[in-house]
This record gives structure tokens, C-alpha cells and sequence, in this order.
């Protein structure tokens, strides 16, 4: 169970007809504490979600050269194959021991045959993609809603552009010398959703310095606050440091993430209501697109 650093948050709120207030309050306080949460009971499709990571075992199971072909090629467009060793999310230390497949805007790149594994794999992440999608705009929207803003508020500057899965698998590690699999970072956007296979791994960085391990329970989804809903909230949010690293190193991980985060255009800054009077706002203004390329082009520089 997660300890009192990673609350677990029931998610009952969002169903129809419920009351979103005491869900925006839970969510809100887990961001403005550690930036991280664990939810349960979101109504998302079990079935949808095994066979998103049935197909991502089958993708990574694929020779080296088949993956290659659909490699990742530029951060404008932040989609395809990245290999062992291509990203360092901490460009202070080594390179991720983690290979990955990402797909911004999924729904637009859809029908382009040349972009995908297989039919199979595409269907898949698209269902997962319009699914998580679903989920977080629904806890934006609860957000906004604590937050005091008109509803719809957050959804109206997360249309799709800048909505990012991303299937991850860390390999075994032999030796005595293990590799972090993922260097420790901050996201970049507004929200992370991120489901584990059980395999234990992802830690926090909490704000006396220790690493806090986050649960990798498989039936819950793990959320965090990123860099631009921390600026939106004028630092009331968290978005803070967390890594992965090789506990079980004989066998492999798999997760799956999905960034939800503004559009290129959006032009976020401190919300009026997150500035105390009196005081001007602690971040300036930055468009979603500069902020997102500038920390891809650390990221793969």
C-alpha cells in the first residue's frame, strides 16, 4: 500500500453524476504534497489495458533491425522506436538503460501504416490512447474545478497536440555494475499517467532528499504533476525529480506512460488565482512548444 508520500486516491468521484469537489480537493492536496499519487477504480477497461502491454512485449520481443525501422527521428514530431542508450532523461549521467516507443498525437498519425508495428499494436495503443486521454482530462477537469476555474478550462488547452504514449520496457541487467533505467527528471507537462506491470523500480525524490519508492501495483494507476501544471499553479504543485532503477534486475520491466500535456501554442503562466496579492507570479510566461522542445532536446542532445 502506498505509504503516507504517495497517497492512494479512489477515483469513484468521476463517475457520473458524482461529486468531482472531494476528488479535485484529494488530487490537489497529492500535488501540492509529493506530485504523486496512486488511483484506483477509474473505470478504465482491464481487458483494454493487458492488451496494450501484450503488445508491447511482442514489439520489444522483435529483432534490433525491426524496431530500428521505425525509429525516432526528431522532436518535433516525437514519435517512434528509441533504443537502449539514445535518451538521458538526467543528462548529467549516463544514458537510460530503457528502450521505449512513443506516439505523439496518436489519433492523427492513425492511419499512416508507416508509423506502427502492426495493425494489431496500433489498435491497441489507439484504444489505450483514447482511453487515458479520457481519464485525464476528467482529472484536469477536476482539478480545474478545485482550482476555481470554468470547467473545461484545462480540456479547452489539452486538445490532442501535445498527448503523448509512450511504451517502455527496461531489460534485464547482469553484473555488478546496474545502470538506472530512467536518470532521475521531472515530466514536462501537466499530467502523467503511468501503468506498471508489478515490477518494482520507480522512486521519488521527497523534500528532505531520500528516494521514496512508489508502489508497483498493477491494478493502480500512478500520476504526477509536470513542469507546466507546476507553473500553472504559480509552484503550488509539485513536479518533482523521480528515477527507475534496476531492484529486480534479472527479469524485465514494462510500463506505459501517457503525457497529457498543453498544446504547442498555449502560453502558460501562473494562474491569477495561485498568485498571492500583492506579490508578482514566481514563473514567467512560456509557450507549451518551447518548454516541451527545450527539455526533448536536453533529453536526446
Amino acid at each position: 500500500m502506498p505509504g503516507p508520500s504517495i497517497p492512494l486516491i479512489d477515483c469513484g468521484g468521476m463517475r457520473p453524476g458524482a461529486d468531482r469537489g472531494a476528488l479535485g480537493q484529494a488530487l490537489c492536496a497529492a500535488a501540492q504534497d509529493s506530485g504523486f499519487m496512486c488511483l484506483r477504480n477509474t473505470g478504465l477497461d482491464a481487458a483494454l489495458l493487458q492488451n496494450a502491454f501484450t503488445s508491447s512485449k511482442r514489439f520489444f520481443a522483435l529483432a534490433d533491425a525491426d524496431k530500428e525501422t521505425l525509429r525516432y527521428r526528431d522532436i518535433q514530431r516525437n514519435h517512434g522506436y528509441v533504443a537502449l542508450g539514445q535518451e538521458a532523461l538526467d543528462p548529467l549521467a549516463s544514458a537510460d538503460r530503457k528502450e521505449s516507443f512513443t506516439m505523439r498525437d496518436a489519433l492523427r498519425s492513425a492511419s499512416d501504416v508507416t508509423a506502427w508495428p502492426g495493425s494489431a499494436f496500433r489498435n491497441d495503443a489507439l484504444a489505450l490512447f483514447a482511453a487515458a486521454r479520457a481519464l485525464a482530462e476528467g482529472l484536469l477537469d477536476a482539478i480545474g474545478l478545485a482550482l476555481g476555474l470554468q470547467p473545461g478550462y484545462f480540456a479547452q488547452r489539452h486538445r490532442g497536440e501535445n498527448q503523448t504514449l509512450r511504451f517502455l520496457h527496461y531489460p534485464p541487467q547482469h553484473g555488478g555494475d546496474l545502470a538506472a533505467g530512467a536518470g532521475a527528471h521531472t515530466d514536462y507537462g501537466s499530467l502523467t499517467l503511468l501503468w506498471q506491470d508489478g515490477n518494482p523500480g520507480l522512486e521519488v525524490r521527497a523534500a528532505d532528499g531520500a528516494w521514496v519508492p512508489v508502489p508497483a501495483d498493477a491494478d493502480a494507476v500512478v500520476v504526477n504533476t509536470g513542469d507546466l501544471l507546476e507553473r500553472w499553479s504559480n509552484g503550488r504543485f509539485r513536479s518533482t525529480l523521480h528515477r527507475v532503477r534496476p531492484l529486480q534486475p534479472w527479469r524485465s520491466r514494462y510500463s506505459i506512460a501517457f503525457f497529457s500535456d498543453p498544446d504547442d501554442a498555449v502560453l502558460v503562466s501562473p494562474l491569477a488565482g495561485c498568485v498571492p496579492v500583492g506579490q508578482p507570479p514566481a514563473y514567467a510566461p512560456i509557450t507549451a512548444r518551447d518548454h516541451i522542445l527545450h527539455k526533448l532536446a536536453t533529453s536526446y542532445g
